[in-house]
This record gives structure tokens, C-alpha cells and sequence, in this order.
């Protein structure tokens, strides 16, 4: 609704049914009200200036919200489109919920020359770019549909050959790493050595770890993988876990934080509802499980995590207060993920053909750009999603992913009742500051 010109929405209050929250989601603020006052507001009795006179303490309110300063909604579109380079089609695991082959049958690898092309390319194409700094930085990753530690030196000579040729453009590759970690103790020191921050899909709890990700030959993956993570994060690389839930692990999210604030305190975990298609929904459905569930769970992970030092994030929704309007940089850059075929895709996890946006020849060396599914892609924001036109939500989670949205409708619920609890945990944490703040004045 509008309150004046601030677009606003109450929401309840977790701890006092009769006050409320007032929050301004493009100016990040919260307040709270009494539930009197959420009445005035939602009623429609002040539409002009002139009505703020019978109510002070409202145009007090107003002042306190307008003191916050707008925030850039098109932050998704700062810095440059990273690359993804996909380095083969093979995996050492054999995760159950896997809706691709598993790495099984003949396994293809990406080219040395067609690597330099496309860092070539691409690092040519950031020089020109109008955000172009000197010394400005860039990142890199390395495939999210089959496994980049699989083919360890193809892995090594992107790597190697990219902090090479950047140097040409006065340009800083920030490498990213996602992994099931289940690669072999001598590629390490490489990682650590290269990689600042490494996103590894991993359970956690060992028996689900084992349950779900076995390893190419069968055997349980826990404790290599888990080797693997304590020496990464022993040297300071900033891990990023990714926990798949299903039927096994549902009930126990809870264990789930307390391993990793036991393992890796100070990490960020995340948990996604696992979605069975393909071959997995054939031969798994029992690993399937109900929305609603999921969400209840999720919410609960989400505030027992409060109490530990890890971070619990939800796949979808982006459970954190900074408002946007786009999903991610994908689309608004967008980004280059480019398959071992050449086709370029503005998402590393979505390559469908409503997210291609060109491709790479090799035979002829040169790289196409698809002009008009690249401007329309930029266009898709959340404003023109007419299912979140009046949702509080809207700037935090900023629709969803554009090519999943009528798939992702199901986890709006979910997603609200996320971030209603972060907005209510946002105004506690800022009233313990000021609390605080005057406690420091008070002694000094």
C-alpha cells in the first residue's frame, strides 16, 4: 500500500499480537506501531499531507522512515558478468537424487584451445566494457552440472591460464569453486592456493551424506570429503555449504547446524528441497517430500541457527534484507556460462534455451551474441510480475528465478513466512544496537 508517496506494508509482530511493523522495503526500514495506528494506516484515512495533522505521532512515524535512504534496487547490476566454463561431463559420485546421468557413458572434456578462446574473449570483451577499471576484478567458476575437480588438470590449465592472461587487461580473477569435495587430497593445495571461495554440496550428517552421495564406485563419501573441507577451511578459504533435503534428513536440520557449528563455525549453510525429475523421480520418490514441511522445517532451522555462529540461508528466496529487483546478475549483466559445446547460457545452473544468449564457434573461432533474448532478459525484473505486485516480499526474494516461475509459485509461502521472520529479527537487532548505544552514552 501506500502510505503518501512511501510504498509500505504492515506486518505482524512475533512478539505482541497487538502492535504491528510498518516496513518500507525500498527503504530497508521497520518500525513498529501499535496496532491503533497499523488500523489509521490500513484503513486509508490519510491520503494527503493535510490528513497528518489530526495524526502527529503518524507523521513522526513517516520522518523516522524517510530518514533511511532509498536503496538501489538495481543492485544486482554493479561489476562485471562472471564466466562459467564447464570443463567435462563427468562426476566421482553418484548422488541419488541426480537428475542427470551421473557422469555415466562416454565422458566429454572441454578443448585447452577452446579455453583460451574464451578467456580471450571474455577478458577482451571486459576491457571495453564501460565498467571497466584498471586493477577492477572478475569472477570465475567452473561448471555447476557435472563435477570441475573430475578433470583436475583441464581444471589447473583454466585456472593458470586466466590469472595469465588477465594480467594483460590489468584485470583480477576472483576464482569460485562449487564441488561435491570429493576430490583427491593432492588437488588441495591448488584450491587453496587459487580458489577464495569454494560452495560445496555437502549433507553434513555422515550416514545422510552416505545415504544421498555415494562415490562413483559405491563406497560411503564422508570421511574423504569431510578431510577435504577441514583442510580448506583450516587455511582460511571461505566455504559455502549447500545441504540437498529429502525424506532422510528432513527431521533433522537442527543436528544438521549443530555438525557445522561443531565442524566449520562461522560458515553459511544452505538448505534446498530436493527436486526429483528425470531418472531420480523414477527411481527415488521416496525421497520426496511435501512443501509445507519442507517450509516449516526450514523456518525452524532458520531461528535455531540464530543461536549458533553458522548462517542458514533457504536455496530460493534469498533470506537477507538487502531489496532488489532482480533475482541475481544473470540476467540483468548477464553473466557467461558456456557448455562444452560452445552454446553460452546467462545462468550456470539454468541452461535452457529461454536463458541462451549466443554461443561460441570453435571451428571458426568467433562468439555470437543473441542481442534480443539478451535485452529481454534484462528487462524480466520483479516489477513485471504481476503475482507479486502487492507482496511485502517482493524486493527480497524479487520473484524468483525468471525461468522458474510458475515452477517456483509453490515456494512463495515459504519464502514470505522467511522473510517475515527476518523482518521481525532485523527490528530486534537494530533495537539492541540502539539499546546499547545509549547504554555506552549512559556509562560514559
Amino acid at each position: 500500500m501506500k502510505l503518501l508517496d512511501e510504498e509500505v506494508y504492515i506486518l505482524p509482530y512475533e512478539k505482541a499480537h497487538d502492535k504491528k511493523l510498518i516496513y518500507a522495503p525500498i527503504r530497508g526500514a521497520v518500525e513498529l506501531v501499535q496496532q491503533h495506528t497499523a488500523d489509521i494506516i490500513t484503513n486509508g484515512a490519510i491520503s494527503t499531507k493535510e490528513d497528518l495533522e489530526k495524526y502527529p505521532h503518524i507523521r513522526r512515524l513517516i520522518k523516522e522512515i524517510q530518514k533511511m535512504p532509498l536503496q538501489d534496487l538495481d543492485v544486482m547490476k554493479r561489476g562485471l558478468p562472471m564466466l562459467n566454463i564447464d570443463l567435462s561431463s563427468g562426476c566421482n559420485m553418484r548422488c541419488v537424487y541426480c537428475y542427470a546421468g551421473r557422469g555415466e557413458g562416454s565422458i566429454v572434456y572441454q578443448e585447452n584451445q577452446n579455453i583460451d578462446m574464451i578467456l580471450d574473449t571474455y577478458f577482451n570483451y571486459l576491457y571495453t566494457s564501460p565498467d571497466y577499471k584498471h586493477g577492477t576484478s572478475c569472477s570465475i567458476a567452473f561448471t555447476n552440472d557435472a563435477e570441475p575437480t573430475f578433470a583436475p588438470e583441464l581444471l589447473k590449465y583454466a585456472v593458470v591460464t586466466a590469472v595469465e592472461r588477465a594480467k594483460k587487461f590489468n584485470i583480477k580473477p576472483v576464482f569460485t569453486l562449487p564441488t561435491n569435495g570429493a576430490f583427491k587430497e593432492d588437488l588441495r593445495g591448488f584450491i587453496i592456493k587459487y580458489f577464495s571461495m569454494v560452495s560445496i554440496s555437502f549433507e553434513g550428517l555422515s550416514w545422510v551424506q552416505n545415504r544421498h552421495r555415494p562415490l562413483i564406485n559405491g563406497e560411503p563419501s564422508f570421511h574423504r570429503v569431510y578431510e577435504n573441507i577441514r583442510a580448506l577451511y583450516q587455511s582460511g578459504v571461505k566455504l559455502r555449504f549447500s545441504v540437498v533435503v529429502t525424506s532422510c534428513n528432513l527431521y533433522y536440520l537442527k543436528e544438521t547446524i549443530d555438525f557445522f557449528h561443531e565442524n566449520f563455525p562461522g560458515s553459511t549453510v544452505s538448505f534446498g528441497q530436493v527436486n526429483l525429475i528425470g531418472r531420480a523421480l523414477e527411481e527415488q520418490k521416496d525421497l520426496n517430500i511435501h512443501q509445507q514441511s519442507f517450509d516449516d522445517q526450514l523456518l525452524d532451522a532458520l531461528m535455531y541457527g540464530e543461536g549458533t555462529s553458522i548462517t542458514v540461508e533457504g536455496k530460493h528466496g534469498h533470506i537477507n534484507l538487502i531489496p532488489r529487483r532482480h533475482y541475481c546478475s544473470s540476467t540483468v549483466k548477464p553473466n557467461w556460462s558456456v557448455s562444452l559445446t560452445g552454446d553460452m547460457y546467462s545462468c550456470m545452473e539454468e541452461k535452457s534455451e529461454a536463458m541462451k544468449i549466443g554461443g561460441f564457434d570453435f571451428s571458426v573461432r568467433q562468439l555470437s551474441f543473441d542481442e534480443d533474448r539478451i535485452k529481454s532478459l534484462r528487462r524480466k525484473s520483479v516489477d513485471c510480475n504481476t503475482k507479486c505486485y502487492n507482496c511485502f516480499s517482493k524486493y527480497l526474494c524479487a520473484g524468483g528465478c525468471v525461468s522458474k516461475i510458475e515452477a517456483q509459485a509453490a515456494l512463495c509461502s515459504g519464502i514470505r513466512q522467511r522473510n517475515l521472520h527476518l523482518i521481525n529479527r532485523a527490528y530486534e537487532n537494530r533495537l539492541i544496537r540502539v539499546e546499547a548505544q545509549e547504554l555506552f552514552q549512559i556509562n560514559q
